[in-house]
């Protein structure tokens, strides 16, 4: 007898060719902030005990990288379906309720993610100031993290919600020595 998991479709080559694209971009940019998240610190570190002479720029510059892999980085936890520690609570449950509760945390993630966006992007607009280390630079600029992380928060939970409405299936990676990846629900997958 099938199960659901054996009943799903591979999706469709457009999706998985966009998945594809967003995870590869929102993965490189993250890298890259915390590449230069950890360069920035080291050499204000270097500057400040070694050389004496600090550049005053450093730790805003460090935290800005910071705050944005943080809020972009949470997005890839989202399509990957790692956003919500409860699955300790998932093996005492039904399995119509797990995907109950599985659903449901996907339609809030997707809300919270246009809340984030369209109450993000009003305060990234209106907030005053400027960062005179950073030569004037508008806090308008670095705010747009927000707006920025709803946008992909909305984009990858709409995705993981398309992905249970369809029944798609991600392909799975096989390793090494031929076992293949868990699904969500801790199962190996089927090939």
């Amino acid at each position: 007898m099938r199960n659901d998991r054996n009943a799903a479709r591979v999706a469709p080559a457009w999706f998985l060719k966009v998945d594809r694209v967003l995870r590869m971009t929102i993965m490189s940019v993250s890298c890259t902030l915390l590449v230069l998240m950890v360069a920035f610190t080291i050499y204000t570190v270097v500057m400040r005990y070694v050389f004496k002479d600090p550049p005053f720029w450093g730790d805003t510059v460090s935290l800005f990288c910071n705050i944005w892999l943080v809020l972009m980085a949470y997005s890839l936890a989202v399509r990957d379906r790692e956003d919500i520690a409860s699955e300790g609570i998932y093996i005492y449950l039904p399995p119509g309720v797990v995907t109950g509760l599985r659903s449901g945390w996907q339609i809030l993630t997707l809300l919270f993610g246009a809340f984030l966006f369209w109450f993000g992007l009003d305060a990234a607009q209106h907030v005053p100031g400027q960062f005179w280390e950073l030569g004037g630079l508008p806090k308008k600029a670095p705010m747009m993290a927000l707006p920025l992380c709803g946008l992909l928060v909305s984009l990858v939970a709409a995705t993981n919600i398309a992905e249970d409405v369809f029944g798609w299936r991600m392909p799975t990676k096989v390793d090494s020595i031929g076992r293949t990846e868990s699904d969500t629900l801790g199962n190996p997958a089927t090939n």
